[in-house]
């Protein structure tokens, strides 16, 4: 059993996976070679580590989950557990994201389009208006994404701190 806080099994985490993703790259080459040629690594005792890695990525994410579940912070008077925490943050970036993405017309849009005129047997241009009405300003549209950011950093900042503060349990 070792303790560590949620940010350190969080880095250990992320270099357990990087570790199961090399030993799946060399189970994948050393499970079949050309006869009398040794490959670099042995197929046996590289799936026991990889085995290993995966017990120890299973234990670490537990224990992260249990934490995260359990620990409380206050945000904007409110009480909530990390996961609620993580999960709102995850929104607000979904939220900015697609607010970003909305495509926004205000206004006249003119557009001018070559058209054959069967009267005069030659092509003419013709201009084309449309207006427009937006229930979001571009304006109201920063002032909004600008507003999320600023909740994000708030609650970020505030996971952070626990997350450096937290310390989980992990059986290794």
């Amino acid at each position: 059993m070792s303790n560590l806080t949620i940010a350190q099994a969080l880095r250990r985490t992320k270099k357990t996976r990087g570790n199961i993703s090399e030993l799946k790259t060399r189970a994948s080459e050393a499970v079949s070679h050309e006869a009398g040629k040794k490959p670099t690594f042995d197929f046996e005792p590289t799936c026991e580590a990889l085995a290993n890695a995966k017990e120890e990525l299973i234990k670490l994410e537990s224990s992260i989950a249990c934490a995260n579940a359990s620990t409380t912070i206050t945000y904007e008077g409110k009480s909530m557990t990390l996961a609620e925490a993580i999960r709102r943050l995850q929104e607000l970036k979904d939220q900015m994201s697609w607010l970003t993405s909305l495509h926004i017309r205000e206004g006249v849009e003119r557009s001018s389009d070559l058209v054959w005129n069967d009267e005069t047997g030659r092509q003419s241009r013709v201009t084309t208006e449309v207006t427009y009405i937006t229930k979001l300003s571009e304006r109201d549209r920063v002032e909004k994404i600008e507003s999320l950011r600023d909740q994000f950093e708030a609650l970020n900042d505030l996971v952070e701190q626990a997350n450096h503060r937290t310390e989980v349990k992990v059986a290794v």
